[in-house]
């Protein structure tokens, strides 16, 4: 994208303060936001509830913003979940969802799908902590979720979590198609 995604205009709100709110109306315990680059423009302008984290590794992949999650965090939680920016969609009802499940499931990993298709935000125990810290690059949980046999998965209905924005079509299209309220 030309933009910087998280300043995106989300019907009269930066999209990651739209993410940031949606996130807040749920269980969620604590809420830390990784930034990496355009640090200094998006912290000027992002939501001041959560703790906002500067991964100045970001140019390594994804996998530094996982790392800098679970060092950050996953001392003083069971479960981590990881959400992005760029899934306008995301709401309390899915993340309640994965707490109420991992709350009461032996299974280490909570996974939505929608049509049979693994989406975000996915919530991984306590026992899962030193396989995302040694992912590396552009890995992300897939990697983990594909290997282990311990993962609770959640068939979602609404197939607006399955959107994401990463590109300027992407963000044209999801305007102009999908309400602007969460699912």
């Amino acid at each position: 994208m030309k933009s910087i995604k998280q300043l995106l205009d989300w019907h009269g709100t930066y999209l990651i303060n739209h993410v940031i709110n949606e996130i807040l109306k749920s269980q969620i315990a604590e809420l830390y936001v990784i930034l990496g680059d355009h640090f200094d423009e998006i912290n000027k302008l992002i939501d001041t509830r959560p703790n906002i984290i500067h991964n100045h590794n970001w140019m390594i992949g994804k996998s530094s913003s996982i790392k800098r999650g679970i060092m950050t965090a996953g001392n003083s939680t069971d479960g981590i979940i990881f959400f992005l920016v760029d899934q306008p969609y995301v709401d309390k009802h899915i993340i309640n969802t994965l707490i109420d499940k991992f709350k009461k499931s032996t299974e280490n990993i909570i996974v939505p799908r929608v049509n049979g298709r693994i989406c975000n935000p996915v919530l991984f125990g306590k026992k899962y902590y030193s396989k995302l810290i040694n992912l590396s690059g552009e890995q992300g949980g897939r990697e983990i979720i594909r290997g282990v046999s311990d993962v609770e998965w959640i068939d979602w209905e609404d197939e607006k979590l399955l959107l994401d924005i990463d590109t300027e079509a992407d963000y044209k299209n999801i305007l102009e198609n999908y309400p602007s309220s969460s699912c």
